[in-house]
Order: structure tokens, then sequence, then C-alpha cells
């Protein structure tokens, strides 16, 4: 009788230790199933606001394209995921016949921002299709020629609106007579463009800075010392267009990691 109950209890034991594992399994795949299903739809509600919710000519052709690809694959994972909702499907028609629609803006005059909030939204999310393009360049799913043509463009982007949110500020300086302080504004963003001029392809935009900080000069220096308020030296940009010189900064150095890493790769 002994045998008998020691053997149950083995046996009850073997069970419990089994439902423990299974349990737990099952509470790990719930788990990865939802990390997977946040992060699908965080990846497709940037993707989404980057790819509509800016003016028309503010990406290039080819990254409009790749948000799109980027939107279809999102929405074609959430559907496997989540048949039941009809969403993902409907949004997987839509991203997939705006690429198919999709026309060549190479002709078309490029965008640019001009408002302070849209800038700094713009500069975070180019970070997060940065960031995927690095994940797909590790997974092999697009080439280093590939990698490198939308990283320049992003970076041409991230440096353009960092320029934009300089000239943003010295215009405001100017309209509230401050003109040492859109002098350094200027001077900033001319610094920006000159930085990354190896290939001399700003010269024409550096060129019409150093023609408005030039009259700006003149005229500020016609201005009596201290006729400009305190404010005019020591002002700071505006919050909003403060943020993207630290982004600017932050892509260089995840781009240069990347750099490294295809050397030693």
């Amino acid at each position: 009788m002994s045998a008998y109950v020691i053997a149950t209890i083995f046996v009850l034991l073997i069970l419990l230790a089994g439902y423990l594992f299974l349990s737990h399994s099952i509470e790990k795949r719930r788990v990865q199933r939802q990390r997977l299903i946040t992060a699908l739809r965080a990846r497709r509600n940037s993707f989404r606001d980057l790819a509509t919710g800016f003016p028309a000519g503010f990406l290039s052709n080819d990254l409009t394209a790749l948000l799109y690809r980027a939107l279809i694959d999102c929405c074609e994972q959430l559907s496997r995921i989540e048949p039941k909702d009809p969403t993902h499907a409907e949004q997987f028609n839509l991203y997939t016949n705006l690429l198919a629609t999709q026309k060549d803006n190479s002709q078309q005059v490029r965008v640019r921002l001009d408002n302070p909030q849209q800038i700094k939204e713009a500069h975070g999310l180019l970070q997060e299709l940065h960031k995927f393009i690095m994940q797909q360049s590790t997974l092999k799913l697009i080439n280093q020629v590939q990698t490198e043509a939308y990283v320049d463009q992003i970076h041409r982007l991230v440096l353009q609106m960092s320029v934009d949110g300089h000239v943003f500020n010295a215009r405001q300086s100017q309209q509230v007579g401050k003109v040492r302080l859109a002098v350094h504004y200027y001077t900033l963003a001319r610094k920006a463009l000159a930085a990354e001029n190896a290939g001399h392809g700003f010269d024409k935009q550096i060129a019409q800075l150093d023609s408005v900080i030039a009259k700006l000069q003149e005229k500020a220096d016609a201005t009596p010392e201290g006729a400009e308020t305190p404010a005019a030296t020591t002002a700071k940009p505006a919050a909003a267009v403060d943020g993207p010189s630290k982004e600017w900064k932050q892509f260089d150095e995840e781009n240069d990691k990347w750099k490294k890493k295809q050397i030693y790769d």
C-alpha cells in the first residue's frame, strides 16, 4: 500500500512539474507575442506618421517607398498574429495601393519644414527609420549599397532640418530687432553646412548665408552697443528647435558605430 501511495505521489509530482512547465511556456509565449504586437504597432504608427504626416516632397521617393514596404510588412505580421482584427488587412491593402500608385517625385522641389514642432517630431521619426534600416542591414534584408543610400538621404534631411531650425531662430530674432542674435543663429546654420560640405554640395546655401550674415553684421555694427536688449546676446533658441542639434549628434554617433561594425564584419 505504501508503495502505491509513493508511486501516486511521484506521478502527481511529475504531472505538477509538467503543468508548471507548460504554464510557464504558455505565459512566456504570451508575453513574447504581446511584445511583438506592441513593437509592430509602434513601428507602424511611427512610419505612418512619417510617411503621411508631412508635406509631399519632404521625403525622397526612395524613403517613402521604404516606409510603405515597412508598413506593409508590419500589417502583414499583425494580420497573422491578430487575424480577427480587420484593420490590419485594411491597412495592408491601403499601403500596398499607395506603394503601387506612388508617383516619381524626383523632379519635385524638396519641401522644407518651417514649423519648430514639426521639425522636432520629424527628427524623432527619422531616428526610428534609421534604426529600422540598421536592423534590416544587420539581417541582410537590404545590401550595403542600399543601406548607405538610405542613410545618406536621412543624413541630409537631418542636417537640413538642423539648419532650418537655426534659420527659424534667426528670423524670429530679426523680427524682434535682435540683429546680433540673428547673426549668431545664421552663423550656426553656416557652420553646420560647412562641416558637411566636403563635396561642395552646399556651396550655394553657404553663399546665401554669407550674404545674409554680411548684411546683418553691417547693420549690427551700425547699431550702438546696448541698443539691443540684453536678451539679444544671451537668449537661447526655442525649446522646440533646440532639439535638432542634439539629435543630429546622436544620429552621427549611431551612424559611426554602424560604419565601424561594417568594417569589422
